[in-house]
């Protein structure tokens, strides 16, 4: 779920989601609609989670979502025990209503005070943002199910996009691991390895250069400077996690 809202970060309006939220149900959705929840069930839908995250249904309405989850017994007031993958609802003016709740999001962690998350159509983009308990008016606790063993299959490219100075990611961990394992280890540290960083740039780089491409990093632009294109990426195999 998390994933696959990551692969939206910095999406702006109007936008995929919009148009698949309206194929889906309708032209009461013709227009720049506020998309917020219909990025849920989007993320929900793609990762395989409609079933657990929206119940099946398609929801752009966040107070029929929260009435979704409490008549679902899965309705939590407040943060207490907020954690990665709850589906947050705030209410601007802080009055803990569900029937005042005005936008929606995806917690992607917790430190403290603070809940990370993943947001769309706030400021008309999708982005990631660090929210406190007075904006809060609860969250949706899905019943993710999660399978006996590691998960199979490959991450599909996310887009040059998507590498940017800075991204963190289980992506960019996964796809760190298997530079180590085809010998493209350029790194000068192995911390941070969920981050994208110069090292990555390095090691991408003489992963193209072993495909035979010709290039560096010092060359923007050329065919081994370090970006993944889709080519090399399917070539490299990215385990997902």
């Amino acid at each position: 779920m998390i994933h696959t809202a990551e692969l939206d970060l910095g999406l702006g309006e109007p936008n995929k989601i919009q148009k698949w939220y309206r194929d889906r149900n309708g032209p009461a959705f013709n227009g720049n609609f506020a998309w917020c929840d219909a990025s849920i069930t989007f993320w929900a839908f793609n990762s395989g989670n409609h079933s657990t995250v929206t119940f099946g249904k398609d929801f752009a309405l966040t107070t029929a979502h929260a009435k979704a989850f409490k008549n679902h017994g899965q309705w939590h007031v407040d943060v207490a025990g907020i954690r990665r993958g709850d589906i947050v609802f705030f209410d601007w003016d802080g009055t803990d209503l569900k029937s005042r709740i005005d936008h929606v999001g995806l917690v992607t962690g917790v430190s403290g005070s603070k809940v990370y998350t993943i947001e769309g159509n706030y400021s008309n983009k999708c982005g990631r943002h660090t929210r406190m308990a007075s904006t809060i008016a609860g969250y949706g606790r899905p019943t993710y199910v999660h399978s006996p063993g590691p998960r199979t299959g490959l991450v599909t490219f996310p887009g040059k996009s998507f590498f940017v100075m800075g991204r963190k990611s289980p992506i960019i961990a996964a796809m760190h691991q298997r530079l180590l394992d085809v010998d493209c280890n350029r790194y000068e540290t192995q911390t941070n390895k969920d981050t994208w960083g110069t090292g990555d740039l390095k090691s991408y780089s003489a992963w193209q250069r072993k495909l035979g491409f010709q290039g560096s990093v010092a060359q923007p632009g050329s065919d081994a400077d370090g970006i993944p294109g889709k080519q090399t990426w399917d070539k490299l195999k990215v385990p997902r996690t």
